[in-house]
């Protein structure tokens, strides 16, 4: 081979290596990115659907009538966490109003754990 020939082709290796780590870069960046916007709209769209449901427990406990939207929304959208302790309480006969504090405050700590989980997440992606 030439010595012209052999140029070219080590030239063109070492053209190619930056495009290429551009390109691999680029892919991890946008993993991490693709990552980051579902990790936020993931805790947004909890942060109000625990909302609305602490709320509607609330009316529930008050009315001792717990709407089925609600009790389908916990146990079918929500993380095992928050449906089992509500399946627990309502598995319960006796419901005092401490019972129903406490439930109350249990359910909001579960729903609570699994933001703050989210944001550690969010945080280890960012950093």
């Amino acid at each position: 081979m030439s010595d012209t020939l052999i140029g070219v082709i080590i030239g063109g290796l070492i053209g190619s290596i930056g495009p290429l780590s551009t390109l691999i870069l680029g892919h991890h960046r946008w993993k991490r990115e693709a990552k980051l916007e579902y990790l936020k709209s993931e805790r947004i769209r909890l942060e109000g659907l625990f909302e609305r449901t602490l709320k509607q427990f609330a009316e529930g406990i008050e009315e001792n009538s717990y709407s089925s939207n609600m009790a389908s929304d916990i146990m079918v959208l929500m993380p095992s966490e928050v449906s089992e302790k509500y399946l627990d309480f309502m598995a319960d006969k006796d419901k005092t109003d401490l019972k129903c504090k406490h439930a109350y405050l249990d359910l909001a700590l579960a729903m609570k754990k699994i933001l703050s989980s989210l944001d550690t997440e969010i945080r280890n992606v960012v950093s």
